[in-house]
Parts: C-alpha cells; sequence; structure tokens
C-alpha cells in the first residue's frame, strides 16, 4: 500500500512517530508535513488551522499535477491507497480543497491530541474544528482509549448523530516509540533529579508553581530539569519563576538532546506537566530508560501500564502531584522494570503490525 501521512505542525514528537512507522512498516509511507511556527505557541485561531490545512492541498495538487493551481487538464499522477492526516488543520478545508484530487481515496485522522477530548482547557472554535474535521474523514484514529471515549462523549452533546456515526468506524492506535540508544557515559549529580516536560501551553508554569510549593517538595533537596522541545522559548518563561523554584532548575534541554539523555539514565522521576491528552511519545521513551512516571489521569500511558501500578503513576492536581513526585524523589514507589516490560509492546517493531493490518482491512474492504 502507498499511505500518505500528512502532519500541519511537524514536531519532534511526531516526527518520531512517522518516521517510527515507516521504518517498521510493511508499506510505503510518504509524509507531507508543515514545520511548527517559530514563535510561542498562541490560544487556537481558526485561521492558521485553516491556512494549514491549505498549504497542503495546495503541496499535494503541485505533488500530483504539477501546479498547485487548479487545472481540470491535469489528471494526477501517482495517488496513494490511503491518507492519514494528523490534528492541527481543518480536515475540512482540505477534504473540501482536494475533493477533485482524492475524491475516490479514503482519508481518515490521527488525534495526537485533541480539544474535543479535552474541553474544559479548549475553545470552543478549536472543538468546532475538530467536528468540521470529523464529518469530512471516514474514520478517526485516537491514540488512547480514554481519548477516543472522551472525545466520542463531548461529540454526542454536540450531535448525536454524528457521534453515533462516528463511533462505529473509530480505532485506537497507540503511539509507538524507539527507544533512546545507550548512553557512552552518566552524568554525575549529588541530589536526587526529576525531569519535567514542558509543551508550550499556557497553564503548564502555574501548575508547576502550585506544585513546587507544596511543603512535601519544599522541605525536599532535589534539582529539576526541564525538557522542551523548543528551550530557547521556555527560557523566557523560567526567568518568571519564583526565585526558589529557578533555583532548583538545572536547565532546559531538548528531549533529543544527548546532553539530556545523560541526565535521563540518573532521573528518579518524569512529570508529564499538561493535562491535555497528548501522545506521550517523549513520556514512554524516558520512562523505558528508568525515571518513574507521573503523568495526568487520562494520560494514555496508564492504559498499558499494568494495573496494579497505575495509581502510582497518575496524579489530579497539583497537591496530588506533589505529593507522588515527593515520593519518587525519595524511592521509586515501585519496579521500574514492570514499565519497561509493559512498554515494550508499543515499540515499533511490535506496534507497526498493528498499524499495518489496520489500513490493510480497510483498503480490502
Amino acid at each position: 500500500m502507498r499511505i500518505w501521512v500528512l502532519d500541519p505542525f511537524l514536531t519532534a514528537e511526531r516526527r518520531l512517530w512517522i518516521d517510527g512507522w515507516a521504518r517498521h512498516s510493511r508499506h510505503s509511507l510518504f509524509a507531507f508535513t508543515l514545520s511548527p511556527p517559530s514563535g510561542p505557541f498562541s490560544s487556537f485561531r481558526p485561521d492558521v488551522v485553516r491556512d494549514r490545512a491549505e498549504r497542503l492541498a495546495r503541496r499535494i495538487r503541485r505533488y500530483l499535477t504539477g501546479t498547485a493551481a487548479r487545472d481540470p487538464s491535469r489528471q494526477p499522477a501517482g495517488l496513494p491507497d490511503l491518507v492519514i492526516m494528523t490534528d492541527g488543520m481543518d480536515g475540512a478545508v482540505f477534504a473540501e480543497e482536494t475533493a477533485d484530487l482524492l475524491a475516490s481515496i479514503p482519508i481518515w485522522v490521527y488525534w495526537h491530541v485533541s480539544a474535543l477530548a479535552c474541553p474544559e482547557i479548549s475553545s470552543p472554535e478549536a472543538q468546532a474544528v475538530e467536528i468540521h474535521t470529523a464529518r469530512a474523514v471516514r474514520r478517526c484514529l485516537f491514540h488512547g482509549e480514554s481519548q477516543r471515549q472522551r472525545f466520542l462523549a463531548a461529540l454526542f452533546r454536540y450531535d448525536e448523530g454524528l457521534a453515533a456515526a462516528i463511533e462505529q468506524s473509530t480505532a485506537v492506535l497507540p503511539p509507538g516509540f524507539t527507544p533512546f540508544p545507550t548512553p557512552s557515559e552518566v552524568q554525575p549529580s549529588r541530589e536526587p533529579l526529576a525531569l519535567w516536560i514542558l509543551r508550550g501551553e499556557p497553564e503548564e508554569i502555574p501548575r508547576m508553581i502550585a506544585a513546587m510549593d507544596h511543603r512535601d517538595l519544599c522541605q525536599q533537596s532535589f534539582r529539576l530539569l526541564l525538557l522542551s522541545e523548543r528551550p530557547e522559548i521556555e527560557a523566557n518563561r523560567v526567568r518568571q519563576l519564583p526565585r526558589p523554584l529557578r533555583a532548583r532548575i538545572l536547565g532546559i534541554l531538548h528531549p533529543e538532546d544527548p546532553k539530556a539523555r545523560r541526565w535521563i539514565s540518573i532521573a528518579r522521576a518524569v512529570v508529564e506537566g499538561s493535562l491535555r491528552l497528548h501522545s506521550p511519545i517523549h513520556l514512554m521513551r524516558i520512562a523505558f530508560e528508568g525515571p518513574w512516571p507521573l503523568l495526568p489521569s487520562g494520560s494514555t500511558l496508564l492504559d498499558q501500564l499494568p494495573e496494579s501500578i497505575r495509581s502510582l503513576c497518575a496524579y489530579r492536581d497539583p497537591k496530588d502531584l506533589a505529593e507522588r513526585l515527593a515520593a519518587a524523589l525519595q524511592g521509586v514507589p515501585g519496579d521500574p522494570q514492570e514499565i519497561r516490560q509493559a512498554l515494550t509492546a508499543w515499540t515499533w517493531p511490535v506496534l507497526a503490525p498493528r498499524y499495518d493490518e489496520l489500513c490493510e482491512a480497510a483498503y480490502a474492504a
């Protein structure tokens, strides 16, 4: 099969997802992508997601016909068997712009993150775009069962008929990951170390401050290393943190930075600081190495962990997070090897056939 993957905001995490599947798939994958914006992530803007859809549509038209302009005399060449778009663009606009080219090609959407799945912290405009996208595609794919259930529950409140129709064709495909290579050296540390993943969302910093102000953490001696795909932008936010919290922070590194890899080897815990249901690819790669994962309840990662340790990893609010992080810094609350063993099922050599089989079944239908 020829499978196209469209991503309008190619973060490092999504690149890992596309590259991992492409390397281990028995099919031919081709990606059409756009880079994320260079400045800070802003709140949802309908004009941006529409622009991203139109730009990808023009790129595909140029690829298939040799020109970005509509020209009925040019017949498309090299059509795919399946198109999978990801969130971050208006799928209805894309489908409309490419209807003359891809009318016979199934288009699916894979939700790395969904506004409908997190309605309490998402704008009505973002949710409306996802509803339009869901109407325009043949199938919705989710990175976790919790995300799927939350998405459908919100959609039922907006359009019961659409939700019922979509529910029949949904599927859950966990976000596969590739483990880190073996580090060449281990970074020494005199104090316990925790890692904290930042995604550029406005609510993350207040949550961090609230957790770090908790008495269980204030009384401990430990250091904090921040991980961000855009460390230079996060540095501006960190400079505004209270002085006692800034004093704990070793620095900000990209999750794939070799320097970060050496710190990961000795960290006792890793915190997912976002309450949104992201594909937890960075988190999984780090937890696979041994740091104890602390993540919001509802995270996809919990779907894979043994039931006996899920409650030791999930937090509800900053207070709960602070208490769990304090415990992890004193001594890991469970066996990291249990987590590593569980996550092996989501490494790409194991998971890619599941992706391929779903695509093949749709193609044969």
